[in-house]
């Protein structure tokens, strides 16, 4: 393995100013005062943990950074000081290997950077495709749900032949994620251990707009650029504007078969890593483009990757996002007989136990008490962008919206109750976060929760799968609920509810998540020990309490009956084509 990738980041920088190595337990934090009174990079790494850091000027915070995910990633921030401000960096694990204890985390503060380098030897590439498929054959309960085994021995064969050929770690990854996609679950993941930018050039490379798939097309996404706002891109550097959607979709995942989610977010997430793995950076970008029914072309010089960044952080169509993310949850008025209930995700509570649970039950059952003081007929349920998060929140608003018991699902099940390849094994924030500090936690964990064994399969205990009650007051007019492409884990399960058991009309968009099943629950994360790539899934699989209907296919997330597309011109207006859907329909009653 070549060393410059995991060793202190002394030895990959030019020109160190000052280094130092702390000492950090689990569940520590580091505080650490700069030594350089100039613009210099500050890089953070540890052999045996995963760190994050924030930034601190006169105590006030001014950023969270987590770039990378691998145990023995670094972490680099450009540190660029104001005259007489005070700076403060605080530094910790955010996650680490099973055995880990006491960690040595070197910090180094430089002048400059370069690329860090990814190449191992082929032996090394495969030696970790061997142990990518055995922790998939031994702890995921979802490698064979949408597949066959002779189709995962087949892509398995196609694995290793492209392994042979790769020269970098970009190479192997590309490998890793296609066999990470291929299996069909939205709670996957395989990532590099450092951000792809940090293997790329520090030089003004980087892509001077940003693009948004609207249906098959991309639109330019940045204001005041040399592009117009909104004019279709063809191709840039000759790539078409399809073969991109194509590339970047090879990089997200969702359950099943559903497309829309990978197609769509490579380029609201992957802007900034997976174009350049795929394309590379260069120095200029000639971009085609259709502009008043006419296809022009112009050159642009690449930008440094921070305007990049900039570009990214203010693109045109994130002006909507930012209204419907303005709450976690609300309740608005849209209209004289319509109300609408927006839940934008099930994270911002643990359980029953959490006073986030209880604020959110108060809220809904006032929402009730508006809803039938004002005779209210018609009620959108908006889970648009709503990725999940405590199943017990789901649970709670489904109560408002049925008479009929229910339960988390039919039946849920794993692969084992004791924790295969611990030594592999990363204890994550998600573990953390429960109490578990090792392997060993979780086998306590898992022989509570699913005790009972079955043909080789370890069954969710029934106390822990109860039947959920209706609220004493549910809604009992007409629901609409909007779903998009985002919608995952916990929403996509609410939503397969609310569309199997009640009179909703469904608007909007396929979503990621899976409409009679999902793999959930509980996320783990191992981490190849060349590479250091880490994987992860979810190990329980769920059979959903939906009934089968016929516009429902198994592979599919909920599929809605009126579809939702926007226009350039609501794009550019940035106005809801959701709510004028459901007003249109409203007014045909």
């Amino acid at each position: 393995m070549s060393k410059l990738l995991f060793i202190p980041f002394l030895f990959l920088i030019p020109s160190v100013d000052a280094q130092t190595n702390l000492q950090l337990s689990p569940g520590d934090t580091i505080r650490y005062t700069p030594k350089s009174k100039n613009p210099a990079w500050i890089s953070v790494s540890s052999d045996h943990a995963n760190l994050a850091l924030a930034v601190f000027k006169d105590g006030e915070k001014i950023k969270d950074q987590d770039d990378s995910r691998g145990i023995k990633s670094v972490e680099r921030f450009y540190y660029s000081p104001e005259k007489n401000g005070k700076y403060e960096f605080k530094i910790w694990a955010k996650s680490y290997v099973e055995k880990s204890k006491n960690i040595t985390i070197g910090i180094q503060e430089s002048k400059n950077t370069s690329a860090l380098d990814g190449k191992l030897s082929t032996d090394r590439y495969l030696q970790d495709l061997k142990i990518f498929r055995s922790i998939r054959e031994q702890a995921n309960s979802g490698l064979y749900v949408y597949r066959s085994r002779k189709e995962i021995d087949s892509i398995y064969q196609w694995a290793e032949k492209e392994t042979q050929k790769a020269q970098h770690i970009f190479d192997f990854y590309k490998i890793i994620v296609k066999l990470t996609v291929f299996e069909g679950s939205c709670h996957n993941f395989t990532d590099l251990p450092n951000h792809a930018s940090y293997y790329l050039t520090q030089k003004n490379e980087y892509l001077p707009i940003t693009l948004k798939n609207l249906d098959g097309r991309l639109l330019q996404n940045s204001a005041g650029t040399p592009i117009p706002l909104s004019a279709e891109i063809i191709s840039i550097n000759n790539i078409s504007s399809k073969e991109m959607i194509l590339r970047f979709s090879q990089y997200y995942y969702s359950d099943g078969f559903s497309e829309g989610y990978k197609e769509a977010n490579g380029f609201e997430k992957g802007m900034l890593d997976k174009f350049y793995i795929e394309f590379g950076t260069h120095k200029n970008y000639t971009v085609s483009y259709r502009w008043n029914d006419k296809i022009q072309q112009i050159t642009l010089p690449g930008i440094s990757l921070e305007k990049a960044k900039k570009l990214q952080e203010d693109r045109h169509s994130l002006i909507l996002n930012k209204k419907l993310n303005a709450e976690k949850y609300a309740l608005t008025k849209d209209g004289e007989n319509l109300y609408r209930l927006s839940v934008r995700g099930f994270d911002f509570a643990v359980g029953k136990e959490d006073p986030a649970y209880k604020k959110f039950s108060d809220f809904l059952d006032q929402m009730m008490i508006t809803l039938e003081k004002e005779k209210i007929e018609n009620l959108m349920i908006d889970l648009r962008g709503n990725t999940g998060g405590a199943g017990a929140l789901y649970e709670k608003v489904f109560t408002y919206l049925t008479e009929r018991p229910f339960r988390d699902s039919q039946y849920a099940y794993t692969k084992f109750n004791k924790i295969p390849l611990k030594e592999k094994l990363v204890i994550t924030p998600f573990l953390l976060s429960n109490g578990v500090k090792d392997g060993q936690g979780v086998d306590t964990y898992l022989k509570q929760i699913y005790p009972k064994s079955v043909q080789e399969k370890f069954y969710w205990a029934d106390d822990k799968n109860v039947l959920i009650l209706p609220n004493e007051k549910t809604f009992k007019g007409q629901l609409y609920l909007l779903i998009d492409e985002n919608v995952a884990s916990a929403g996509s399960h609410l939503a397969s509810l609310i569309k199997s058991y009640t009179n909703a009309i469904v608007i909007g968009r396929e979503t990621v998540g899976g409409y009679y099943e999902h793999n959930g629950h509980l996320p783990l994360v191992y981490e190849l020990p060349n590479t250091g790539i880490q994987t992860g899934f979810s190990i329980v699989h769920v059979i959903q309490d939906a009934q089968i209907l016929p516009d429902q296919k198994r592979g599919s997330g909920i599929i809605p009956h009126i579809p939702v597309q926007q226009t350039d011109k609501e794009f550019l207006e940035s106005t809801d084509p959701y709510l004028k859907k459901v007003d249109e329909i409203l007014k045909t009653q």
